[in-house]
C-alpha cells in the first residue's frame, strides 16, 4: 500500500500551526504574569510599612496586567483552559487580603478583583504567613493588643480554609497550605503568650523602679 506523505503533511500542519500560536500567546503572556507578582509583592512590603494607599494601588495595578494577559488568551482555546494565571491570581489575592486585613481587619472577595475560586483559597491561606509577620512586629513596638487582633485574624481565616474539606483534584494545593497555617498560628499563639508575659514582667518592673524611687524621695 503506497502512503501517502502529502496527506498527512496536510492534517498535521493546521495543528503546528495551532499549538505554535498557543506557544506565542504563552511566551507574551508569561511576562504580563511575572510583572503582576512582583507589584503584588511590593503591595505585601507597603502594606508593613503602613503605606496602605500605595499598597491598595499596586494591587490595582497587578489585576489590570492580568486583564491584558486574558486579552491574550481569548485568541486561544487552549489556553483560555489553562492556568498559566493562577500563581499571579495567588499573589493578588494574598497582597489584597493583607492589606485590607492590617488597614481595616477586612476580609477582600474574590470578585473585587476578578480572582478565581481556587487561586483566591491558596492566596488567601498564604495571607496567614504576613499575618505572623506582622503580629512579630506589633510585638517588638510593645502593642500587645494589636498583636491580639491579627492572631484572632490568622485564626478565623484558617477556620474558614478548613472548612473546604475537598480533594487536593478539586481545590490543588489547599490542604497543604492549610496545614503550614495551622503550624504558623500555633506558634504566632505561643510567641503572643511569651509576649504578653514578658510586657506584664516589664510593666511590673517599671512599677518597682518608679516605687524604690519614690522611697529614696521621702
Amino acid at each position: 500500500m503506497k502512503v501517502d506523505h502529502m496527506e498527512l503533511e496536510r492534517i498535521l500542519e493546521p495543528l503546528k500551526t495551532e499549538i505554535q500560536n498557543d506557544d506565542h500567546i504563552r511566551e507574551k503572556v508569561l511576562p504580563l504574569a511575572r510583572e503582576a507578582v512582583r507589584k503584588c509583592a511590593e503591595s505585601v512590603k507597603c502594606a508593613h510599612r503602613k503605606e496602605y494607599v500605595a499598597a491598595s494601588g499596586l494591587i490595582y495595578e497587578a489585576q489590570d496586567i492580568l486583564t491584558e494577559a486574558n486579552r491574550e488568551f481569548l485568541q486561544s482555546e487552549f489556553m483560555l483552559s489553562s492556568r498559566l494565571l493562577d500563581g499571579a491570581y495567588q499573589e493578588i489575592a494574598e497582597a489584597a487580603n493583607v492589606v485590607s486585613l492590617l488597614s481595616e481587619g477586612t476580609f477582600t472577595p474574590p470578585q473585587q478583583h476578578g480572582i478565581p475560586s481556587r487561586p483566591f483559597l491558596t492566596g488567601l491561606a498564604d495571607a496567614v504567613g504576613e499575618l505572623r509577620r506582622a503580629v512579630l512586629d506589633a510585638l517588638r513596638a510593645d502593642e500587645v493588643e494589636r498583636a491580639e487582633q491579627l492572631l484572632r485574624l490568622m485564626e478565623e481565616t484558617l477556620d474558614g480554609l478548613l472548612s473546604f474539606d475537598f480533594p487536593n483534584a478539586l481545590v490543588p494545593d489547599l490542604r497543604r497550605k492549610c496545614d503550614v497555617a495551622r503550624s504558623l498560628v500555633e506558634r504566632t499563639r505561643g510567641d503572643l503568650t511569651a509576649g504578653v508575659q514578658q510586657s506584664k514582667l516589664i510593666g511590673e518592673l517599671r512599677g518597682f523602679e518608679g516605687r524604690t524611687r519614690d522611697d529614696r524621695k521621702r
